[in-house]
Parts: structure tokens; C-alpha cells; sequence
């Protein structure tokens, strides 16, 4: 509704059509303070129309869910600016259907406002059979109520709300120690409650489960007044019940889901450590500690203790990258068993925990990846290494030589090709497991004069590919080629017998702009033309060897 003030005219007009054409509407009346009254008998109502008054001071907030009390504000403000609003609510007996709640100024008709539900999909017809009527007829359970008691917990009065609010009567509670009310796991906290407030005679609290009449419990805060008297025996101790069910159902359903997600972590595979925004430990479970080797571990330094030294650096920046900056990380580190100093390959993820949490800080996952290192290693070394004789293969060999030559360094590089002579005849004469051995014994002999900068791959069946980097002079590239002569040159003894060695050598050096395939394709002429020669000596490429177009 508009924010124009209704006249009292209209509002008259608005009341007499809604219940004229809702006789099922049931109505309250409000005082000006918000608070329910008796409905005066001017309004012309049913019984069954009008909703009483409870003995205690109740609202219309009384008679809908708690999720809608904010609507049942609004509206109530709403109507006190303009004279008249509209809400759409949930009672409480039927939280399922959507009623309209009408707040209307009849002030100046009935000396009260009236709070008028109806069901707007129902017209001339009763609510269910009359059940949302009935119900809200009902008093609502008192949230307090008072007892009196003499020094020793004995009973000596209840008001009629304890009644309303746990059932039990006043001949059932007088003359009874408090105790007997009180359920058996909280009696000690109630006991020693009650003694603290006897000693310093002052007020004191306590939460308790306190027994229904219907054999029930309900959470209960019990606050004791101590009222001293000149004789002991007159001393009263004033309690005032308060319901706090509701909190502690709230407190309950999250302990609940406390132990049910600490069943969960305690479960999975993975180790989880939860962290407070200083770093602090909040949990972790045990599987973190078997995956680190430190089971009794209380604080981060302690948790990873057996990080290796060359990588807690990075996990440390890891860590505090996540608590600081609130940026989720992911790492992997080697972990060194302390009892059995054997290592394990680990994976880190570290999850920031903000505000929206409700724990702002980080959560670490950690899981044990040795297994599946060991399996990616082995993966990587058969995709770059040949399984024969340890060198590189022909992918990778080139690879490098691409990233090699796409390099700033100016420095100059050159590729030395190497086909084993007579290779095919060790393999006709002495088998294929002859000329295994002597390839592996070429490779061995290769990668023991190589230069660090220098790598060795095998790109054929007897060929290899020497790639040299930081060279200075072409000279260099040669004198390498020659040593590689020298080794290829030899007597090599096999499982079959002694069988000798040789070569035919080509070598290339790169200019600016050359990829890897010409400066190979050189190489090979050089090769071939080593070879035309049949003396094993190397040949240095030059513009006189260059193919015809």
C-alpha cells in the first residue's frame, strides 16, 4: 500500500467489505503500544471470530512463525504512518500457507487498532475446518517464569506461568527440592551453582534441562536471587526461569554438525589442518599426522617439522601467502619420515577461510602422492629418455635443440650427428642382443666426455645427435667431434666377443635464424660425406655440401 494517509472514512468502508465478504477473517485488537487487548464487543464479532487475550502481555508476533516476525514489524509501522497496511504471514499452526495480515486504525470507531488475518484464497468459507481459528485460540507457552524456594532448594511457590510453561501444578512442586526437577547430567553444575550463590550470597546463573510435567525436558536458564533474612529459616531465593530452548536446539543441531564433520575428516584419505588467522592450530585430524610422520604435533613449526630443508621456504611463503593475503596456494614437498627417514612426495593445498566461514584463517590439505610421483616420474623419464641406452630420445633431443636456438645467448652452438659403421652386420652375425650392447656402450662412451652444457640423444636406430651449446669458435665444435672419434674408434667387448667400433661423424653450426631441422639436415650431409670418406674422421659442414634445390 501507498504511504498516503487513509481517511477514517475509508478505512471504516475497507473493514466492513473485508469481513463482510471474510467471514472465516478471525481479528485481535492492539493498543497503540503494539500490544494485544481485549477485542470490544462494539466490533460486533463471533467468539469464534476474535482471538483473546492471553494472560500474559502477548503481541500479533505471538501468532505467527518466527521467520515472519520482521513482516509483522514492518506492516505494524507501515499502518502507523498511513492509517492501514497489509503483510502476507505464516501462522504458526499452519506454516505451510500464506496468510494477508491487515493492520487498521479503528481508533476513532472502536478506541483500538484491529490485526485481522484471512486466507486470501478462501471467500466465504471457514479456515480448514475451523483449525487456524482454534489454534491461535491457544495460549502461547510462557518464555518466564518465577519460583520461589527457602535456603535448602526447597519449593515454596511457583507463579501460574511456571505452570503454563512446564505443567507442572503448585500442589505437584511445593514442598519439593528443585533438585528433583533437574536432569541427573546437570545436576553437578546445578549443585555447585547453588552453593557459589549461598556463600556469596549474590545472584548467580546456571543452564539446565529442567523436567516437564510430561516427562519431557527443556533448556532452562535459572537465575537465583538471594533475599537475606535475620532468620535463616526465612531466607528466600527468588528463581527466574527463562526458555532458552530455541538457543540451545541452535547450539545442539551445531554440535551436531561439529562431530558430524569431524567424523568426515577424521575419514578421508587426505590429512586436514585448520588454521586460525595467527597461524594457531584449530584441528587437525590424524591422518595428517601419519601422512607427516608427527602424530603429537600441536602447532604449525610442529606439523612441519619433517618437510625436507629445501623446500619448507617455499611452503612457508605457501602459508603465509593464504593467511595474510587470502590467496588459495598449491605446492608439492618431500616429507622425511623421522622414525624411518624414508621420503615421501606430498601435495599441499591451501584454501584461505574468510569472515563468510566464520572462521577467517586457512585449511591445509595434504595428501600422500609418493606413489603417484614415482609413477608421473617414471612417465617423464620414458617420454624423454630412451629405454636402452639412457639418452635422450628423438623428441625430446630436438625439443631441446629448439629451445636452444630460439635462446638470447649468443654464444654459438653446433650439433654433432654420429652414425655408428657396420652396425647392421654385429646384428646379422651376432644377434640383436649383441648390438643392444653395443649401442649402450657407444651412449656410455658418448655421455663420459660430454661437457656439462653438452646432451646427448639417440635419434635412430645407430644414429645419435650431439648437441653443444657455449661454444666459441667452430674449432671447438670440431675438437669436440674429434674426441668423439676417438672413443667411437675401439675395440669394444661384448657378451659375443670383441667387436670393433666405428663411426662416421658430421658436425653443424648454427647460424641466426636456422631452425633445427636445417641445422641437422647439415649435420647429416657432413655425416655422410665423413662416411664417403670411410676413414671415422669428422667433417665440418660448409656451403660446399649443401644439397642442390
Amino acid at each position: 500500500m501507498s504511504e498516503t494517509p487513509v481517511t477514517p472514512e475509508l478505512r471504516d468502508k475497507a473493514l466492513d467489505s473485508l469481513l463482510a465478504s471474510r467471514p472465516q477473517a478471525i481479528v485481535a485488537a492492539v493498543g497503540s503500544d503494539g500490544f494485544r487487548v481485549p477485542v470490544p464487543p462494539s466490533v460486533g464479532l463471533t467468539d469464534r471470530q476474535i482471538i483473546p487475550v492471553p494472560a500474559d502481555r502477548a503481541t500479533m508476533l505471538d501468532l505467527v512463525v518466527p521467520q515472519d516476525g520482521l513482516t509483522v514489524v514492518t506492516t505494524w509501522e507501515r499502518a502507523s504512518r498511513t492509517g492501514m497496511a497489509m503483510g502476507t504471514v505464516r501462522v504458526r499452526n499452519d506454516p505451510s500457507r500464506s496468510y494477508n495480515l491487515l493492520f487498521v486504525d479503528m481508533r476513532h470507531r472502536y478506541g483500538v487498532w484491529l490485526g485481522v488475518i484471512t486466507d486470501p484464497g478462501a471467500e466465504n468459507a471457514e479456515f480448514g475446518g475451523g483449525g487456524l481459528a482454534d489454534s491461535l485460540l491457544v495460549p502461547i507457552r510462557p518464555r518466564t517464569a518465577t519460583v520461589h524456594k527457602n535456603w535448602r532448594a526447597v519449593i515454596a511457590g511457583i507463579d501460574d506461568r511456571m505452570t503454563r510453561m512446564l505443567g507442572w501444578t503448585a500442589e505437584q512442586m511445593v514442598g519439593m527440592r528443585s533438585t528433583e526437577f533437574i536432569h541427573p547430567d546437570d545436576m553437578e553444575r546445578a549443585l555447585a551453582n547453588w552453593m557459589e550463590m549461598l556463600s556469596k550470597k549474590e545472584g548467580q546463573r546456571v543452564r539446565v534441562r529442567h523436567q516437564c510435567a510430561d516427562g519431557s525436558w527443556l533448556w532452562v536458564e535459572m537465575e537465583n536471587t538471594f533475599h537475606e533474612a535475620d532468620d535463616p529459616e526465612e531466607v528466600v531465593v527468588v528463581t527466574q526461569l527463562s526458555d532458552i530452548s530455541d538457543e540451545m536446539a541452535a547450539h545442539e543441531a551445531l554440535d551436531r554438525r561439529e562431530r558430524l564433520f569431524r567424523r568426515l575428516a577424521e575419514s578421508l584419505p587426505i590429512g586436514l589442518l585448520q588454521l586460525e588467522s595467527d597461524g594457531s592450530v584449530v584441528y587437525a585430524n590424524e591422518r595428517l599426522g601419519a601422512i607427516l610422520g608427527v602424530p603429537t604435533a600441536t602447532t604449525l613449526d610442529e606439523q612441519l617439522a619433517s618437510v625436507v630443508e629445501q623446500d619448507r621456504p617455499a611452503l612457508d611463503a605457501a602459508f603465509a601467502a593464504t593467511l595474510e593475503q587470502r590467496t588459495d596456494q598449491e605446492l608439492e614437498v618431500e616429507v622425511r619420515l623421522p622414525q624411518s627417514q624414508r621420503l615421501r612426495r606430498c601435495a599441499v593445498s591451501l584454501i584461505a577461510l574468510t569472515d563468510r566461514e566464520g572462521a577467517p584463517g586457512a585449511l591445509a590439505c595434504v595428501s600422500d602422492i609418493t606413489e603417484s610421483a614415482r609413477l608421473r616420474e617414471e612417465l617423464k623419464v620414458r617420454a624423454t629418455f630412451d629405454a636402452l641406452t639412457g639418452c635422450y630420445n628423438r623428441a625430446s633431443i630436438m625439443a631441446l635443440l629448439d629451445q636452444v636456438l630460439a635462446s638470447d645467448d649468443d654464444r654459438l652452438t653446433a650439433v654433432i650427428f654420429v652414425d655408428l659403421d657396420k652396425f647392421k652386420p654385429v646384428n646379422d652375425a651376432f644377434g640383436h642382443a649383441a648390438g643392444d650392447e653395443l649401442l649402450v656402450s657407444a651412449a656410455d662412451r658418448l655421455t663420459k666426455l660430454l661437457r656439462s652444457d653438452d646432451t646427448v640423444g639417440r635419434i635412430g636406430g645407430d644414429e645419435f645427435l650431439l648437441v653443444c651449446q657455449g661454444l666459441t669458435s667452430q674449432a671447438e665444435a670440431l675438437a669436440i667431434a674429434e674426441r668423439v672419434g676417438a672413443v667411437l674408434h675401439e675395440d669394444v667387448p661384448l657378451s659375443a666377443g670383441t667387436i670393433e667400433l666405428a663411426a662416421s661423424i658430421g658436425v653443424a653450426c648454427a647460424e641466426h635464424g636456422i631452425t633445427s631441422d636445417e641445422l641437422i639436415a647439415r649435420a647429416d650431409a657432413a655425416m655422410y660425406e665423413s662416411k664417403r670418406h670411410g676413414l671415422g674422421a669428422p667433417v665440418l659442414y660448409t656451403d660446399a655440401l649443401r644439397q642442390p634445390a
